[in-house]
């Protein structure tokens, strides 16, 4: 017979290898015609055992990398079950030193955390924060105030109502000076930028000057003229702009002139005489101070947060609402909506405990193991993650990391990654302790126990954690800071959570164990578990238009809590201040030698190209100093006095044709101590050794009610950036306030095919090196794939866009995505192991079930009902999370538990069915040719 199957197998590779290969026809004359199909099946089923799916060899079938982790295991399972209480105390006391370092370290909220590395928009803040701080971070406080009536702030008593607040601000709250050992107020310690909200001021005086006269049946003043944009007050231009929003004009046809006459006489409605304005819906009060009196950062915050609490809940107006923004007091109700988290954080752990304990003990009663230890199992399980999170934070703390309020949402995440472990060794325990009871051993006690349940839950274990740290690692790349922050958070955490499975649990389980062993009876109830056979089915993911429709929103008040003024504050500057008066700030940090004519029309050729820009409100609205620089330099060498009142002040278009005028820049420091021109202060950078001037900052505005939306702010700011482009030679940079979200705009979706991509390479290769099995990686790779694809798509059919939430939930998720899947591959590979018989495809996965369908089923519920505690917190933070994750959940059980489980079937299939083809094509052959 063995000659048969030599001739066969040359046979085989004449007809399939090697056509040049002759071996005579005649030999396989001498196999009997009955016997040719069974040895060609015997022999073609032994090539193809590399191929198909279907077969299992013997303790071989695990790679070395799996043999030598296993060894590991082992011989930990014998040094922990000896050293059991030693290691529960260390594990406690590391974790508790770790939680008081991190009960006692206050938030550090970066507004710009959510900004990607390396984005221009992060040089530019950079420039303005060296400008406006060079001698120290100082704030900058901004007060809206609006009418309750939702009315127009174009009234009498409103008006002075919100001169008021400014004298409140500007007198009422102090900083203590240490140099001088005073407090101050705003009023005394205010160097540069003290007349900002003189426009205002000015205003009011002027209209109640004007209202006394109407009331009065006299003609208006004729040299005061309150228009908008630019008002003039006693030949004074004074632009209103930054102070007045949400204004409605009249059209000119239809204003008034200083005349009164009997008809206007009877009007009670004054304004609209007075002014070109019909309403004014919200007035804004700046206030931007230097550091000066050695402040500390603290004292900074506490003198924001003093404002914003005063007018939150002490000041009282029965005609206006005040509301004011800082970056400390944005930074205050970021951290509190990260604090409001977790209280539910109590409720997420006790519904995942109820759910744990019920379930464990429902297997437990099944198999016949039901005792009273089994109740502090799953109590432990859930402690276990909160553990690890608590250790992780802490470490990350003492390293230097910034603590974010972000890292507020990483123990949810730790018990809903952590506890799925914790369900592995349970179950792998239960049924350990079942084969011990049905074949005894000589060797069987605890560590014995725990060295099978090790070896057997371990590698899959460690698989799961690496995807879930490496794909963290590639989130630390492709974000932002924050982003970064949490993924350190979620990647330390999930080490930790790994290291206290393989100690702190693993020593739990030795003391249930112990008691479990010596109360057991002396026989048991043989159960198994019988998972029939898995319905063929195709399921269809239709997420690319989801994926394709996925728009972009950036809003900061989804980082605050749904009670905080900011989002009424948000709303208001998003609709009165952003499509009225969009402000662009242009640092020109190498002026240079401006006396040069040649330097300084050039100079005043970007000024011009900005101002004529689509949307731009033109030179009215531009704060360029040289303009009225030049006007002065005019007006100091003008011989005749009499010319003083009229040359003060010239128009636009002639203060820029200022090449013919000498720039003296040795005549600033008298320029800027004349009253009108002291607003100029804070526009101004001297060298403090040479007093030349080092840089300086100009200001003009836009409108346009698309605006509105980002996108188009973006598409703003572009245009910005192209023009000072192309001045190099003044090294020009602009900034914005929305610049440093603008610019996610172009990141984000980047970020996230990046992340999956990186995640995905990540994934297969973990697979590769544990598995050493292409098939397996393959058709993980492809589940995965599907996971990340359909999240995304989902998602978006959810109403959730892309914005910095959601880009950090989809990092966390994906690494989430990798667990249940790679549990089902490793013990779908690693089934059969210790049989001596080849296991067909379905009898691996039986196999497979066993040992994960339950423990997955468990933690994907219970994680679920943890994360459903956030659902009830009104905070979008948390929703979107809650999203995220319980649906990613769902996908990796219906992926890891239905659909890679139904691809290897179908693949089995198919390769059976190819084998049969092939073979019926070889018997052919040699038929043929015998």
């Amino acid at each position: 017979m063995d000659n048969y199957v030599l001739l066969i197998i040359a046979r085989i590779f004449n007809v399939r290898r090697d056509k040049n290969i002759v071996f005579p026809s005649q030999h396989f004359n001498e196999i009997p015609t009955e016997k040719k199909e069974i040895y060609v099946e015997i022999i073609t089923s032994k090539f193809d055992m590399s191929l198909s799916p279907s077969t299992s060899t013997s303790s071989n079938n695990q790679t070395r990398l799996v043999q030598y982790i296993n060894e590991l295991h082992k011989r930990w399972s014998y040094f922990l079950a000896d050293h059991v209480i030693v290691t529960i105390v260390l594990s406690v006391v590391l974790s508790i030193i770790c939680a008081i370092k991190v009960i006692n370290t206050s938030y550090e909220t970066d507004v710009s955390g959510f900004v990607p590395y390396g984005v221009r928009s992060r040089y530019e803040f950079a420039v303005q924060e060296e400008f406006t701080n060079h001698n120290g971070k100082g704030f900058v406080i901004m007060a809206v105030i609006i009418p309750k009536d939702n009315g127009s702030m174009l009234r009498e008593e409103l008006l002075q109502e919100a001169v008021e607040v400014d004298r409140l601000i500007s007198n009422n709250f102090t900083l203590h000076n240490h140099i001088n050992g005073q407090d101050e107020s705003f009023s005394q310690f205010c160097l540069s930028s003290c007349v900002l909200n003189i426009p205002l001021l000015h205003f009011q005086t002027g209209f109640q000057v004007q209202l006394d006269l109407l009331r009065a049946n006299k003609s208006l003043n004729d040299r005061i003229d309150l228009r908008y944009p630019v008002s003039k007050l006693f030949g004074r231009s004074i632009n209103i702009q930054m102070n007045f929003n949400g204004v409605k004009l009249r059209n000119d046809t239809f204003l008034i002139g200083n005349e009164m006459n009997e008809s206007t006489a009877q009007i009670t409605n004054y304004y609209p005489i007075i002014t070109n304005m019909v309403s004014v819906k919200m007035l804004k009060l700046l206030y931007r101070s230097e550091r000066i009196g050695d402040w500390t950062d603290q004292e900074i915050k506490q003198y924001e947060l003093s404002i914003a609490r005063y007018f939150q809940n002490d000041y009282k107006s029965e005609n206006i609402r005040v509301f004011t923004v800082s970056f400390n007091y944005v930074g205050y109700e970021i951290a509190r909506a990260g604090l409001s988290i977790l209280p539910y954080l109590i409720v997420g752990f006790c519904i995942m405990f109820i759910c744990s304990t019920l379930s464990t003990l429902i297997s437990a009663t099944y198999m016949q193991q039901m005792t009273i230890h089994k109740i502090y199992l799953p109590i432990f399980a859930c402690i276990c993650p909160l553990m690890a999170n608590a250790t992780a934070i802490g470490l990350l703390i003492t390293l230097g990391i910034r603590y974010d309020a972000i890292l507020c949402i990483t123990p949810f995440l730790a018990l809903a990654i952590g506890v799925d472990d914790a369900y592995l060794m349970m179950h792998a325990w239960q049924r350990t302790a079942r084969e011990c009871t049905r074949h005894p051993t000589k060797e069987d006690s605890v560590a014995y126990r725990l060295s099978e349940v090790l070896q057997d839950t371990g590698p899959a274990i460690l698989i799961s954690a690496l995807t879930n740290i490496l794909a963290d690692a590639v989130g630390t790349f492709t974000g932002s800071p924050n982003i970064t922050i949490l993924c350190f958070g979620n990647m330390t955490t999930i080490f930790m959570d790994y290291v206290y499975q393989l100690t702190f649990y693993s020593a739990i389980l030795c003391i249930s164990g112990h008691f479990e062993m010596k109360s057991a009876s002396e026989q048991q109830n043989i159960h198994s578990i019988e998972i029939g056979n898995e319905k063929k089915g195709a399921i269809t993911n239709c997420c690319g238009q989801g994926i394709t429709q996925a728009k972009i929103e950036l809003t900061s008040e989804k980082l605050f809590p749904m009670d905080s003024p900011l989002i009424q504050t948000n709303h208001l500057l998003q609709a009165y201040q952003v499509p009225e008066h969009t402000v662009a700030q242009f640092y020109v940090s190498n002026p240079g030698n401006l006396s040069n004519p040649l330097r300084l029309d050039r100079l005043n050729q970007m000024v011009s190209e900005l101002e004529h820009l689509k949307g731009s409100w033109g030179p009215e609205s531009t704060n360029y100093f040289i303009r009225d620089f030049i006007d002065y330099e005019k007006h100091i060498k003008e011989e005749d006095e009499d010319n003083e009142e009229n040359g003060l002040l010239f128009s636009s278009k002639n203060s820029l044709q200022s090449s013919k005028h000498k720039f003296d820049e040795s005549d600033l420091p008298l320029f800027l101590d004349w009253p009108e021109y002291q607003k100029w202060q804070g526009f101004l950078n001297f060298n403090e050794t040479t007093g030349h001037l080092r840089k300086f900052i100009f200001t003009t505005s836009y409108y346009g009610e698309n605006l509105k939306e980002w996108p188009e702010r973006g598409v703003l700011l572009n245009k910005w950036r192209s023009v000072i482009d192309k001045y190099n030679e003044f090294n020009v940079s602009v900034y914005m306030d929305d610049a440093l979200f603008l610019d996610l705009i172009d990141n984000m979706a980047t970020d996230i095919w990046q992340s999956a991509l990186g995640i995905l390479l990540c994934m297969a290769f973990i697979c590769f090196i544990f598995l050493y099995d292409i098939f397996t990686v393959i058709v993980v790779s492809a589940a995965i794939l599907s996971i990340l694809t359909s999240l995304i798509g989902l998602i978006n059919f959810a109403g959730i866009n892309l914005e910095p939430i959601m880009v950090s939930a989809m990092l966390i998720s994906m690494g989430f995505s990798v667990d249940i899947p790679a549990h089902v591959a490793y013990h779908y590979n690693s089934a059969g192991t210790n049989s001596e018989k080849r296991l067909t495809v379905k009898e691996k996965l039986r196999i497979c079930f066993a040992s994960v369908a339950l423990p997955a089923l468990q933690a994907s519920f219970s994680s679920s009902l943890c994360l459903l505690g956030l659902a009830f917190k009104p905070l979008y933070m948390a929703q979107v999370f809650v999203n995220v994750m319980v649906l990613c959940i769902f996908l990796c059980v219906l992926h890891g538990l239905l659909i890679i489980p139904c691809m290897l079937v179908l693949i089995d299939m198919l390769m059976q069915l190819l084998k049969r083809w092939r073979n019926l094509h070889v018997v052919s052959t040699i038929t043929s040719r015998s």
